[in-house]
């Protein structure tokens, strides 16, 4: 007994003529059937996009893309120019991504809810183009709901109106590929259902094409071959698949990974440092807490990870501090710190940077390390202390004066087992010297480590002004508020700042326990708003934990990371402090035992302003003449989300102009110039319906096209030159080739315009 075929069990009775064209009503049933696929496709990135986690107040992404989907397929089947469809599309996707934001933001009003995203996309925005700091969510949102629609949308028209599956697979093909990688070690059952529904995709389309063909030419076939070839290709794809899973591929793991790391190198190298503005994104692979070199972040919660970073060897004694510094951070904004450099200069091996001695006598003492990269720790040079010197042929980076060393760079690339030494100037100063430095600071000191935001709230001021009310010099005073945040518990968990609000003002009087970070840029902005210079280093602590009893040296990871504030001394330098209870306080000469166990009144208190005890003589204004601009109230207009928009659609335009170009030059270039102009003049004849019939030679082809498409005329040397090429085996002359590239330009822009229903030149 014979199997039934699809036409046998759903084909209707009646007759139809030779040549008569189908009935399919208004939606045809092939459509339905390419649409369910590409709606398999496409929600399978959907899913592994929503289901990441990337933020923890992301909406539901399936409607997004759904809609995007159908009004792709709507739109593509209204005979208007394409341009206003597309100006529907987007208008049509702005009002969905608005009432989906609209939907979790706070609010007691939709209009309260839209002026709130308004000005945190400003906010936003400003961080982006002034090198700013953001810990908000909602641009992350708004990004991610935008993208989906316009690749949902994007991937239907192409399909529906353009009938070219590759084009269409490439927006969720590329979000699904960037979304996986940077979910190591799970197996992403989406990829295997992306790959599947695009086999049976590609099949799908190209059958229309061949029905579309059959159809043109008076061919008659059966009605539901479509089913017919799909049940074929699922069995198909089926197998492959189970052959790929099935295949031992563990061991090429490492290599893909490599080779996908490669291929994105040079667009992720250019948006790390937009890193900064997406600081809430959970990342999910370990990184380092501090991997952006140029920011420093309060971004709430962290896992500190075990991975190497850095080996020591260097005797300390209890008078030092013992951090290893990588470099500083001058300028607070209302999210973290930034990295002001003015200049790079070169540091050849066993030269000295600008890093002097000191005046006061024996403050300061130079100590040599030698380190050795074991991991991560390869893309600075570590120094204890202030650096000096190094072995290594490095980059200093200059902030407001020769001597104002922010951190040392490798001139080249550091391999791991790579070795170095570094000089550092530590300070030795005992608690004495450190009261009588008095407050002659320079003025590339006061002028830079003054700074703090206009909008700081003032009850930080005035609890640094409460704590140090007793103190008649900076020295005491540091040490006073170096006390206070020591009661600060340490915790990792930490909510993030709210949007709109202040990260030290946040951690100081809502939540009251952080880590290193927090505590660190605490003590640095309070003393700034009494008129002390500070700043934030960052590096790891040389902790007993980290010490190898072995090898005599400090093995450093991840988890030794660590933040501390550097306060300015006239004629000492740059000296630390530990204001984290991670780490035991340092132990001065001079200091008495109780020093760092008295406790101070506790957090809340006294949020009335204070004038500060110590008088500088330096106006406020005069302080914050750095302030940062990415907090200010002027700093942007409500334009800024349109333009944001516009960002988004020009990203993904480049890269569906990127995926065009790579699908239309596809198995053209081993083609000599004569074939790649005839085979794209047949590509853009069968995209305006004036395709070659399987009957007719090219010239009978190239003759019948101008006649019927006004300024074609030029197919007809196309074809010869096809034919020469083809079948004489001759090349171009120079005056042939500017012949071809002009016929080619001509037939180029009439079948264009044929295939966008633009009118003929001259009409």
């Amino acid at each position: 007994m014979r199997e039934a075929n699809w036409d046998e069990i759903f084909q209707k009775r009646t007759p139809v003529e030779d040549g008569a064209p189908r009935s399919q009503g208004f939606v045809p049933w092939e459509d339905w059937l390419t649409f369910g696929i590409l709606a398999i496709a496409f929600m399978s990135v959907v899913h592994s996009i929503d289901s990441a986690g990337w933020v923890d107040d992301m909406p539901s992404l399936y409607p997004i893309g759904f809609s995007g989907l159908l009004v792709g397929y709507v739109l593509s089947r209204i005979r208007q120019p394409e341009l206003l469809l597309h100006a529907a599309a987007l208008a049509a996707g702005a009002g969905l991504v608005y009432v989906q934001l609209i939907a979790i933001l706070p609010g007691s009003s939709i209009v309260d809810r839209t002026d709130q995203l308004i000005e945190r996309m400003r906010f936003w925005w400003t961080a982006v183009t002034q090198g700013g700091i953001s810990t908000d969510t909602l641009p992350f949102i708004v990004l991610v709901l935008a993208l989906v629609w316009l690749g949902a949308y994007f991937s239907s028209w192409a399909i529906f109106r353009w009938r070219n599956a590759w084009l269409g697979l490439v927006p969720g093909g590329v979000a699904l590929m960037w979304n996986i990688s940077f979910i190591p070690g799970q197996f992403s059952y989406a990829f295997v259902v992306f790959l599947f529904a695009a086999v049976l995709l590609l099949m799908r389309v190209h059958v229309s094409h061949k029905e579309s063909e059959w159809s043109r030419d008076g061919v008659r076939y059966p009605e539901f071959i479509s089913l017919s070839v799909l049940h074929i290709t699922f069995w198909v794809a089926l197998g492959l698949l189970a052959l790929v899973m099935a295949a031992p591929l563990a061991e090429r793991s490492d290599s893909a990974s490599e080779r996908w790391g490669a291929l994105t190198a040079p667009l992720t190298d250019r948006l790390t440092p937009l890193a900064r503005v997406f600081i809430s994104v959970d990342a999910k692979r370990p990184i380092d807490v501090h991997n952006l070199k140029d920011a420093l972040p309060l971004q709430g919660k962290i896992k500190l990870n075990q991975r190497d970073a850095v080996q020591i060897d260097v005797e300390i004694t209890p008078e030092m501090a013992a951090f290893l510094r990588a470099q500083s951070f001058d300028e607070y904004t209302s999210n973290g710190w930034k990295l002001n450099i003015e200049d790079e200069m070169p540091l050849p091996p066993g030269e000295r940077t600008g890093v002097t001695a000191q005046d006061e006598v024996g403050a300061r003492q130079e100590i040599t390390i030698t380190a050795r990269v074991t991991g991560d720790g390869d893309d600075v040079l570590f120094s204890l202390g202030q650096p000096v010197q190094s072995s290594q042929e490095a980059k200093v980076n200059l902030g407001a004066d020769p001597t104002d060393i922010t951190g040392v760079k490798p001139r080249g690339d550091l391999d791991v087992g790579d070795e170095y030494t570094v000089t550092g100037s530590v300070s030795l100063a005992t608690v004495d010297q450190l009261r009588a430095a008095g407050t002659a600071y320079p003025v590339w000191v006061s002028e830079r480590y003054l700074q703090v935001p206009d909008d700081l709230p003032e009850r930080v001021a005035g609890k640094a002004a409460e704590l140090t009310a007793s103190a008649d010099n900076p020295y005491d005073a540091a040490a006073a508020i170096e006390r206070y945040l020591r009661t600060f518990p340490t915790e990792f968990d930490v909510p993030e700042t709210p949007p709109g609000r202040d990260g030290v003002d946040f951690f100081l009087f809502d939540v009251q326990a952080g880590y290193f970070d927090y505590h660190a840029s605490a003590m640095a902005v309070m003393l700034r708003t009494l008129g002390i210079p500070s700043r934030v280093a960052i590096g790891y602590a040389l902790d007993s934990t980290a010490f190898d009893l072995d090898t005599g040296a400090w093995q450093l990871t991840e988890r030794n990371a660590y933040a501390w504030p550097e306060v300015y001394f006239p004629g000492i330098g740059w000296v630390e402090f530990s204001p984290a209870p991670a780490q035991p306080l340092i132990q001065r000469p001079g200091a008495p035992v109780a020093d760092g166990e008295d406790r101070q009144p506790d957090a809340g208190e006294g949020d009335a302003p204070v004038e500060p005890p110590i008088d500088l003589g330096i106006d406020r204004a005069d302080r914050d003449s750095g302030v940062d601009a990415t907090v200010r109230e002027d700093a942007g207009s409500s334009a800024w989300p349109a333009l944001i928009t516009l960002a988004v659609i020009g990203g993904l335009a480049a890269l569906t102009v990127f995926g065009a170009r790579f699908a239309w030059e596809y198995g053209l270039g081993a083609l000599p110039r004569p074939a790649q102009a005839w085979e794209k003049t047949q590509r853009l004849a069968r995209w305006g319906s004036a395709g070659a019939q399987p009957s007719e030679t090219p010239r009978e082809f190239a003759v019948r096209l101008a006649d019927e498409v006004p300024g074609a005329s030029g197919a007809t040397y196309l074809a010869a030159a096809y034919e020469r090429s083809r079948f004489g085996h001759k090349d171009l002359t120079d005056e042939e080739a500017e012949r071809l590239d002009a016929a080619w330009s001509d037939v180029r822009n009439s079948l264009l315009r044929r295939v966008l229903r633009l009118k003929p030149r001259g009409e």
